[in-house]
């Protein structure tokens, strides 16, 4: 077999992998349905619920006896809410889409796969870019219904440019969790417990990244290890392409230091070891955990999913072949 066959080979496998993953996730109606409906959830929890507590603290920020233009401050909280919903759908959707790998790996169809030729480094990829394909189309699909919603209240406040950032912080910050997501759920042996990890991460992600509240509500020391989460520099980046418009229309007629201070307070800056982190350090941050976890994926994703070496896949292939061959001798 030629060089050129081989990779043929290989790509071909890799489609076809990342093709019948996509089929068992969508095979599970109610998987989807969760998936694309647990961040509606929390986003309409905030329209009926946190907006109005954020929007109060909003107003605090304007001087005494002036009116304060409540569709503008609404404008804003609204931002905020969609940033903080995306954030964590990144990560907690890329989580969810491990189900199948997880799902595999207890009933031993990926060392299935390994019976044929294909290379255990094309089955690891299979399963991320499957990840990543699921995790990106669902967190635009919630993009863009938050847009929608936005829109419809007459509330969205976003450029061309700033709505194309949008999609190109979730392609950078889904790859960073599905790369991390892969590497941490293959360490899991049954679905039940990666069901309950996942509820974990549900639970506890909003509040670290701050989503849930704004990380200058946080003490000190909570703040310090947020901060050093690549989903937190993803949440920052959200805010600030959503938020940079409705900020301006709600500052437009306040001091520097009231504009400079609502931006403190809502995160729209995050602190990064005693410094004040912009949106050019937040994606060199994220950046940089995606070439780490691509790092420990390449070094540890194979042994963590307990994949046989490729020559001891094409022993089992040949092993198998030869007894096929055997039989047929003695009839």
């Amino acid at each position: 077999m030629t060089f050129t066959q081989k990779i043929t080979g290989e790509i071909y496998a890799f489609s076809q992998l990342v093709r019948r993953h996509c089929k068992v996730f969508l095979k599970d109606g109610m998987a989807v349905f969760f998936s694309l409906l647990a961040p509606l959830i929390v986003f309409m929890l905030y329209i009926l619920f946190l907006g109005e507590i954020q929007a109060d603290t909003v107003a605090g920020f304007f001087p005494e006896g002036m009116p304060v233009p409540e569709d503008d401050v609404r404008a804003f909280v609204d931002s905020w809410m969609v940033a903080g919903v995306l954030g964590v759908a990144c990560i907690t959707v890329s989580f969810s889409a491990n189900s199948v790998m997880v799902q595999d790996k207890c009933r031993g169809q990926i060392r299935d796969c390994l019976v044929s030729p294909v290379r255990k480094q094309t089955v690891t990829l299979a399963y991320f870019a499957f990840n990543f394909i699921v995790t990106v189309v669902i967190v635009t699909v919630v993009c863009l219904i938050a847009f929608v919603y936005l829109a419809a209240t007459g509330r969205f406040m976003l450029s061309a440019g700033e709505a194309f950032a949008v999609i190109g912080t979730i392609l950078f910050s889904s790859l960073s969790s599905t790369l991390f997501s892969v590497l941490v759920c293959a360490l899991f042996r049954t679905e039940g417990a990666l069901s309950g990890f996942v509820g974990i991460v549900s639970a506890a992600i909003g509040f670290l990244i701050g989503a849930y509240m704004p990380m200058s509500a946080f003490p000190d020391g909570v703040e310090y290890v947020a901060a050093l989460l690549p989903g937190t520099h993803s949440a920052g980046l959200f805010r600030n392409f959503l938020m940079s418009g409705a900020l301006e229309n709600l500052t437009a007629g306040l001091p520097q230091a009231a504009h400079d201070g609502i931006a403190e307070a809502f995160s729209m800056e995050i602190d990064l070891f005693g410094a004040n982190v912009g949106t050019d350090i937040m994606a060199v941050y994220i950046a940089g955990s995606i070439v780490l976890f691509a790092v420990l994926n390449l070094v540890l994703g194979t042994r963590l999913l307990n994949l046989p070496s490729y020559g001891g896949a094409s022993k089992l292939f040949r092993r198998g072949k030869r007894g096929k061959d055997e039989g047929a001798k003695r009839k």
